[in-house]
């Protein structure tokens, strides 16, 4: 099974609910982008309409590996000139009385392709797709909510830790395969030189933080040192990892464990059900030191920190840090996804004229902050 093989395999378009006006004090728009980053056509709208980047009102964030249509908003004494150009186009919907911003929307609706599929994989999928719309999927965070953590070692779990030194060696040295060469060669030259990281030539925001820990001797200071937007991201990835540990110790805990399969990702494995023989609490929440817990959530998530290695008081890492945990309710299973499936075809792009080698496109609509590629797990084990 194969997904993105081509950016239009992969389609998001935005469900959002706005009252479009004939005026406003916002233009709304709606962007369909291919192979770029959001952020990135943001920035170069902003530099070529001459509109400060701040001022773009979006909803969410979109895969760079997908043909996605989102909206944004800008004040209504501006206006994008650039409607249309290769990677994106640009269409001008109408007037808000207030900028969109971050969650403001109803969810996302998917038309994905899944290609390489062979012929004997089809009854095991169709099957699962039967069921799919009655006892949903498991609302787990996928392995893209986990691109900072490398080597399964998360920054914010050494900070509950106060393990100060840890938490910056990890941003400083370690690397995933997709980094830039240079990026790479750098944090190669700081883990060697680990002992005296004194007259190291590396970039800008590398320098800031080795030379607050020369100045100090203090690691605590030479975290804060990096920047404020990827603390955030190392907090958002812990707190992500355990809620989904905390999912699977739910279902095996209310569902007979002969209808439990697993099922690989990133940071190991996620647990998936064939059937719901026993009812389940709708949400559960993300842990911080301000969780206030029912009885089923206590046991499950004392259970889980407790193979951590860690306690709920030590969440408590704003004082010290200015990072900071929030507990939110977030639903345990996704239903009623609108799903459809249609008869297999022939890949074009793996088959090679044999005839034997299939893709299927499935569609389905998902509440925000849900993955589309959680339910592909669930349909193909992969």
């Amino acid at each position: 099974m194969k997904l993105k093989q081509s950016p239009n395999d992969f389609r998001v378009e935005e469900i959002g609910k706005f009252n479009v006006l004939n005026s406003g004090n916002y233009r709304l728009y709606l962007l369909e982008k291919t192979g770029l980053e959001g952020f990135f056509i943001l920035s170069y709208l902003a530099k070529k309409n001459n509109i400060p980047v701040n001022c773009f009102g979006i909803a969410g964030l979109k895969d760079k590996h997908a043909l996605t249509k989102q909206y944004f908003t800008i004040p209504n004494k501006y206006e994008i000139k650039t409607l249309n150009e290769k990677w994106f186009k640009i269409r001008f919907l109408g007037f808000l009385d207030r900028e969109i911003k971050l969650g403001d929307l109803e969810g996302n609706k998917f038309v994905i392709i899944v290609r390489d599929i062979k012929k004997g994989e089809f009854d095991g999928v169709y099957q699962k797709a039967k069921t799919l719309s009655e006892i949903g999927v498991p609302n787990y965070f996928d392995s893209q909510r986990f691109g900072s953590v490398f080597d399964k070692e998360f920054i914010a779990k050494e900070i509950i830790k106060r393990n100060y030194e840890k938490a910056v060696k990890i941003f400083l040295t370690k690397y995933s395969k997709f980094e830039n060469k240079k990026i790479k060669d750098e944090k190669r030259e700081i883990e060697k030189n680990w002992g005296d990281l004194s007259r190291l030539d590396v970039n800008k925001v590398f320098s800031l933080i080795i030379d607050e820990y020369l100045r100090n001797k203090d690691w605590l200071k030479a975290y804060k040192k990096i920047p404020e937007n990827l603390r955030e991201m190392y907090v958002s990835a812990y707190q992500s990892y355990l809620w989904n540990e905390c999912i699977k110790e739910a279902l095996r805990r209310k569902i007979n464990k002969k209808y439990l399969y697993s099922v690989e990702y990133s940071l190991g494995s996620l647990l998936f059900y064939r059937k719901l023989d026993n009812v389940l609490p709708e949400t559960f929440k993300t842990i911080s030191d301000e969780i206030k817990p029912n009885e089923f959530e206590k046991e499950i998530i004392n259970r889980i920190l407790e193979r951590e290695g860690i306690k709920i008081d030590e969440f408590k890492i704003k004082k010290e840090t200015s990072d900071f945990f929030k507990t939110h309710e977030r639903k345990i299973i996704v239903k009623h996804l609108n799903f459809k499936i249609s008869e297999p075809l022939i890949d074009e792009l793996n088959d090679k004229g044999r005839k034997n080698i299939f893709k299927i496109r499935i569609e389905f609509d998902l509440p925000k902050g849900s993955y589309a590629t959680i339910l592909t797990k669930r349909l193909f084990n992969k």
